[in-house]
């Protein structure tokens, strides 16, 4: 497969939709996000932010090598403190953008 196999929202969220206005899709579709996490009110948006960066890598690690995009890379590294035992892990996300800096690169340009 190619990454255009891969690059449809639907494909790294499950029950992705739009509708012109909204993106919405399914608490569910991301395993590590609760519905109290992800109320609007009371929920914690750290923890919104951290379901979707694992979510997202999760899937990438699914991609082919091979069909994996130029123009976009997923990295993610786990330390543990020595003396805390305290887990930190960093997620980056790195882009290859036109010269205008607003827009992701096409993968023809690679």
């Amino acid at each position: 497969m190619a990454w255009s196999t891969y690059a449809p929202p639907a494909q790294w969220v499950a029950n992705w939709s739009e509708d012109g206005t909204d993106v919405t899709f399914p608490i569910a579709s991301i395993p590590e996000l609760t519905a109290a996490e992800a109320d609007g009110a009371t929920g914690d948006m750290r923890k919104c932010i951290y379901a979707l960066l694992a979510k997202f890598y999760a899937f990438w690690l699914t991609i082919p090598v091979a069909d994996r995009p130029a123009m976009m890379t997923i990295y993610r590294s786990t330390s543990t403190n020595d003396v805390t035992g305290e887990i930190t892990k960093t997620y980056q996300f790195q882009f290859k953008v036109v010269h205008t800096g607003t827009e992701v690169a096409d993968e023809e340009s690679a």
